[in-house]
């Protein structure tokens, strides 16, 4: 991670990462390593693109790496102001992102679906806003077993 982080104030486009055993473990820190909010600074740091030194370890990088890329959609969300990544922009930016995953179905509800459903309570804390509710639905379909109970996940964005 430390070792990214110099190499991008060297302004050098490219690292080959020594997995060190651990090839998952290091694509994570690489990739966490090189994060950066810069979405609204003048002058951006240059991207740097960490890769696997040799070929022996290639599947642990490859996930630690989308391990890593999903941690940072996270921080990037997180981190940004709350009048830039807004209820609807946040949902729009979730559904860019799962739109490749074909065993993934995203749903957008506004704020007419919410009142349908009788959530008073998302209403009422939503009404301190000057923005619009939306409620984001993700559905995985991909599931091993179709019989399984279903895992639900509830969370405020």
């Amino acid at each position: 991670s430390v070792g990214c982080r110099q190499i991008q104030d060297l302004e050098i486009p490219c690292v080959e990462v020594d997995p060190c055993g651990d090839a998952q473990a290091a694509a994570e820190g690489a990739v966490l390593g090189l994060h950066e909010y810069n979405e609204l600074k003048q002058k951006k740091k240059p991207v740097v693109t960490p890769q696997l030194h040799g070929s022996a370890e290639s599947e642990g990088w490859q996930k630690g790496v989308i391990y890593a890329e999903g941690q940072n959609l996270a921080r990037y969300l997180m981190e940004a102001p709350a009048n830039y990544i807004t209820p609807i922009k946040f949902a729009e930016h979730i559904e860019q992102k799962l739109r490749s995953f074909s065993n993934v179905k995203v749903n957008i509800r506004p704020e007419s679906w919410i009142a349908a459903q009788q959530m008073g309570a998302f209403l009422s804390v939503a009404k301190g806003s000057a923005e619009p509710p939306i409620f984001l639905e993700i559905h995985y379909l991909g599931g091993a077993n179709t019989n399984d109970s279903p895992l639900v996940f509830v969370g405020k964005g």
